[in-house]
């Protein structure tokens, strides 16, 4: 399963244990509530959960045993500021940790690390108190000095974050109050409604002890890293970007250190990533997710989808995302004859067809709505998907009643008022060779380009469904896969006319900046559809500045309109989870959220455990 990292609808706004909400969602089959919440009971049927909520089961919890969960390709990156990915992102969060949580019990955000901040009237400054109680992986403890620096480091502009760094661009400097080593303070340039999030909810703060030994942090100010002209006269700014760009600081295990529940204990490119149980993780009571269980989390390569469910069969994968929905059907028809049971949550993302904008074939709207009108979604949905998914048509996640536009009319497929939009943005076949083709600065162009496609067989399944149905409008279109990492590679740099991707959606009120704002379809911003639209800015900035949540909901549902009428994504769907697990784990739990499991609950009985810590 991959899906690119929105940071503000995944790092940002998950936390692993605690699911961040900010309105009720209703999800189908989901009793939502905390940690040690509302009990319902996980009832099966031939080895199916049919209520994905269980009662919190570890009353008789042991410690013990692994999980062996598959995972495609390797991460990106476990450095918290410069990943972008979504399996990245997943696995960090076993080993890194937020200031603060959003607890579903109580609807409201909650301390953990830090107090919750006393915010300024004013909202330029909010103040938090530091626990004195927690300690990194390595037993050293964490102070505001380690905040202070993990700020300084994501703020530096030559540091390859610019999908997170947007969210803290109102933070002028972060410094200690009264030289307090356990209290500190975010000062402000401007207000930002959703900086309590951006700071309590962000998961990352690193030891500058391990991650700046030189003190380069030190070398640098708050003002020379807020201007390019300035840090570049710097030497180490550039320096200690280098270093936090680079594979070592992302992958060695004396390196990827936080204050989390396991620690990276190796990392065999290709292979496994390994976590293991924090012995120095700063339990404590009155924190939900303080205990864990299982003694190593492993997250399996497989790339061959046919052997991951041969593996998951075998009982060689504990845990399972099954990329094929007629797997799930069909191959895990009966799970308990393996010992397994599958579940099919419902997490938020949204599937796109990214279409490039910079692209001469798609940067006129009418023709990227004509595109969309050639799409049939809901045969996908019901031919490829098995119907594990809903269609969608805004980046607002459809189950969000306060914030989505429910006036927003669906895409509807219309062939023929496809055609007459092409024709009327200067598309016609005009050798009658089949092919629609137009004439740009002087040049014949015939309407024909390529999608990227990561590997990953269902999307080219549907990648394929989609090049047949614009062939029939007199588009020419093939697939090419791609390794994860070089596709990612791609899309960053712009260099793809179009793509079948995924981001995951937000569980608190969503900021559209980082996918959306001109500014972040520079560089390596995650803005790589190049959408560039004055008004779509504009708004953006209006909603970023608004703490008036009434006038933020009515310019954030004017916002949608427009991103409709201009689709520079056509909007697929939003799928359905297709998970398979081991029935020896308890405690299993399904979240409304992206992943939708947290694997630090989970444990094993004794007498059902395979794996010892002394095995390799």
């Amino acid at each position: 399963m991959f899906k690119i990292k929105n940071l503000a609808l995944l790092a940002i706004s998950t936390v692993i244990l605690i699911v961040t909400f900010s309105t009720f969602i209703t999800i189908t089959a989901i009793s939502i509530t905390g940690c040690g919440g509302k009990k319902t009971q996980q009832n099966t049927q031939n080895g199916t959960v049919t209520e994905l909520m269980p009662a919190v089961d570890t009353s008789e919890a042991v410690t013990g045993d692994w999980i062996i969960q598959r995972e495609m390709a390797d991460a990106e990156k476990l450095n918290p500021i410069v990943s972008n990915d979504a399996t990245a992102d997943e696995i960090a969060g076993y080993i890194f940790e937020t200031l603060n949580n959003f607890d579903l019990d109580k609807w409201e955000m909650v301390p953990k690390l830090a107090s919750l901040p006393t915010e300024s009237p004013d909202h330029l400054s909010y103040t938090y108190d530091l626990r004195k109680d927690i300690k990194f992986s390595d037993g050293k403890p964490m102070t505001g000095e380690d905040v202070i620096f993990t700020i300084k480091a994501l703020k530096n502009p030559f540091v390859d974050d610019a999908a997170l760094r947007n969210y803290f661009e109102a933070v002028e400097k972060v410094e200690l109050v009264d030289g307090d080593k356990y209290k500190f303070k975010f000062i402000m340039n401007r207000p930002y409604w959703r900086m309590m999030y951006s700071i309590g909810l962000f998961k990352g703060i690193m030891p500058k002890h391990i991650i700046d030994p030189k003190g380069l942090t030190d070398k640098y100010t708050w003002d020379e890293v807020k201007d390019f002209k300035a840090a570049e006269k710097n030497p180490a700014i550039k320096e200690f970007a280098e270093w936090m760009n680079s594979q070592e600081v992302a992958r060695d295990p004396k390196l990827v250190v936080g204050s989390g529940w396991y620690v990276l204990d190796k990392w065999d490119l290709g292979q496994a990533i390994t976590l293991k149980r924090n012995p120095n993780y700063w339990r404590h009571e009155g924190i939900q997710d303080a205990k864990t269980y299982v003694e190593k989390i492993v997250f399996k390569i497989v790339q061959d989808n046919n052997a991951a469910v041969v593996s998951a069969k075998n009982k060689e994968v504990d845990l399972l995302y099954v990329i094929s929905p007629r797997d799930y059907v069909q191959e895990f028809q009966d799970p308990a004859k393996y010992d397994l049971m599958k579940v099919t949550p419902q997490e938020p993302v949204f599937s796109y067809i990214g279409w490039n904008n910079n692209n001469v074939l798609f940067s006129d709207k009418k023709v990227r709505r004509a595109l969309g009108m050639l799409i049939e979604r809901q045969t996908i949905i019901d031919k490829i998907l098995y119907g594990f998914a809903t269609p969608v048509n805004s980046p607002i996640y459809y189950k969000d009643k306060k914030y989505y536009n429910e006036k927003l009319p669906q895409l509807a497929y219309d062939p023929e008022g496809a055609k007459k939009l092409l024709e009327e943005a200067g598309w016609k076949d005009s050798n009658g060779d089949g092919l629609l083709d137009k004439v740009i600065g002087g040049k014949k162009v015939d309407f024909k380009f390529t999608f990227l496609n990561n590997n990953n067989p269902t999307r080219r399944q549907i990648v394929l469904a989609v090049i047949d149905m614009l062939k029939k409008a007199g588009i020419q279109a093939e697939v090419q896969d791609l390794e994860w990492s070089v596709y990612l590679d791609k899309t960053k740099k712009h260099e793809f006319d179009a793509t079948l991707g995924a981001w995951t959606m937000p569980v608190i009120p969503q900021d559209p900046y980082q996918l959306w704002h001109s500014s972040q379809s520079k560089g390596e911003g995650s803005n790589f559809c190049s959408f560039i639209n004055s008004e779509s800015d504009k708004m953006i900035e209006q909603i970023r500045d608004e703490f008036d949540e009434s006038k933020r909901i009515e310019i954030m549902k004017k916002w949608q309109e427009l991103i409709f009428e201009e689709q520079p994504y056509t909007f697929m769907y939003s799928g359905q989870a297709r998970y398979v697990f081991g029935n020896r784990f308890k405690n299993v739990r399904w979240y409304p959220a992206q992943p939708s499991y947290s694997l630090n609950e989970w444990w094993v009985p004794k007498n059902l455990q395979k794996f010892t810590q002394t095995m390799n």
